[in-house]
């Protein structure tokens, strides 16, 4: 038989058409197409997919992220399961790169739909990438019951490089959500489990989320230490990804020391990674720091321009946390250039949203930032309350009391010791949420 006069009474019947000048062809009506693959007998079917994966696989595009999804698509029609899982899992990562969430999510579930057993390593590193995808988007529950469901999956694989890998992603939400010792003590599990079985990848991971603990303590020796392993671990192992998160965060203890040129340092190379990577969601996270550090530097211009840029993208991803991170930011930033009521518009809006997604520890930095504008406003005793809550609330962070401490000391000369004392214990044993509620209800008043 003659393929191209086939093809060429195929056309000419209205069947097919030509798609482009490299003699490629398509079916012109869906039905057509249902009709003509019915027809085939299953075990034609699959040597059909079989063979088009083994073209795709030799083709110089094969390598690309975006060719993972249809190579995928043909290997699980051939029945080859195990292959598929790989190139699903490859562009779910990719997709969750690119922050394009619900395409991460179809292809991490359509690779879970290929897991053979409940014991599957795949299925536990499965479900942490499904958790890290939620932990994205802000939605904590669920990126919790994936972690927990891919530590339980990993365990009955008895897989360590799984295990480490859903600890580490349970400690990061526990962070997130300000619970310190047990993002501690998940993140010191995650880096056992990965030393005992040799698994530097996963060492990198734990000890980066471990740094992230210990300068949200205010330990900033003991993070810088394990950060800068991290980044060795992640350098040697050529993961960009890993050595972009662990600049950056090297890049927040730098800020913190007051070390602004090498913060700034950090923060820029770990933007050019996330560039490179196409990585959006860390893009806007890196501009968002350089944005602060010239903030502190007072280039309020370049400050701004770095924040809008991340709120746009941050909007645009539907990163929620990140939105509410970026108006705390713009409402320093009007809080400079004495624009109080504003400051205040974005600073309640962020606390509302900082609650409704249970980042307590943003929400407490945002009550910092409202102490700072009650003060300036000539309210010292409320002023006082509210920076006792944030410094009192077990969920508080480090860069809370580095960031305030002037305004502490200008309280303190302004009440007294004695007086800034009972106020700011007063303001430790008040209810969290009584005060955001209070703090959002006098905002709509006005």
């Amino acid at each position: 038989m003659n393929l191209w006069r086939e093809l060429a009474r195929l056309e000419q019947d209205n069947l097919v058409r030509r798609t482009d000048e490299r003699e490629s062809f398509s079916f012109k009506h869906a039905l057509t197409q249902e009709t003509a693959y019915a027809s085939l007998l299953q075990k034609k079917r699959r040597e059909i997919h079989r063979i088009t994966a083994q073209v795709l696989e030799q083709a110089s595009d094969a390598n690309h992220d975006e060719a993972a999804l249809l190579l995928a698509h043909h290997l699980a029609e051939a029945g080859e399961n195990s292959k598929a899982i790989v190139y699903l899992t490859r562009y779910g990562e990719y997709a969750t790169r690119v922050s394009a969430y619900p395409e991460a999510l179809q292809a991490f579930e359509r690779a879970l739909g290929l897991c053979d057993a409940e014991t599957s390593a795949d299925r536990a590193n499965l479900l942490a990438q499904i958790g890290e995808v939620y932990c994205r988007r802000t939605e904590y529950p669920a990126a919790i019951e994936y972690f927990q469901s891919a530590l339980d999956a990993a365990n009955r694989a008895q897989n360590a490089h799984a295990q480490a890998t859903a600890l580490s992603g349970m400690a990061r939400v526990a962070s997130l959500q300000g619970k310190h010792t047990r993002a501690a003590s998940l993140a010191q599990e995650a880096l056992a489990v990965a030393r005992a079985a040799n698994d530097d990848e996963s060492a990198a991971h734990a000890l980066r989320q471990l740094g992230i603990v210990y300068n949200q303590q205010g330990d900033n020796a003991r993070a810088e230490q394990c950060l800068k392993e991290s980044l060795a671990l992640f350098r040697a192992l050529g993961h960009d990804e890993g050595s972009g998160s662990a600049l950056n965060s090297l890049g927040v203890v730098a800020r913190e020391q007051n070390e602004l040129d090498r913060a700034a340092r950090y923060f820029q190379e770990a933007l050019e990674i996330s560039k490179r990577l196409g990585d959006r969601y860390n893009i806007a996270t890196r501009l968002i720091n350089l944005g602060v550090v010239a903030e502190q530097r007072g280039d309020l211009e370049t400050a701004a321009r770095n924040q809008e840029d991340a709120l746009t993208i941050a909007r645009d991803i539907g990163d929620r946390e990140g939105v509410a991170l970026i108006e705390l930011n713009l409402g320093s930033l009007a809080l400079a250039r004495g624009e109080r009521e504003t400051a205040r518009g974005l600073y309640t809006r962020a606390l509302a949203e900082s609650m409704t997604l249970g980042s307590i520890s943003l929400a407490l930095y945002v009550i910092a930032a409202l102490a700072k504008l009650e003060w300036m406003s000539n309210h010292a005793e409320h002023a006082a309350e509210l920076l006792g809550l944030a410094y009192g609330h077990p969920a508080t962070t480090g860069d809370i009391k580095l960031d305030f401490e002037s305004v502490r000391a200008e309280l303190q000369a302004a009440l007294g010791m004695t007086e800034l004392d009972v106020r700011m214990e007063r303001g430790k044993e008040m209810n969290l949420a009584r005060v955001v509620q209070a703090l959002l209800s006098k905002q709509n008043e006005t």
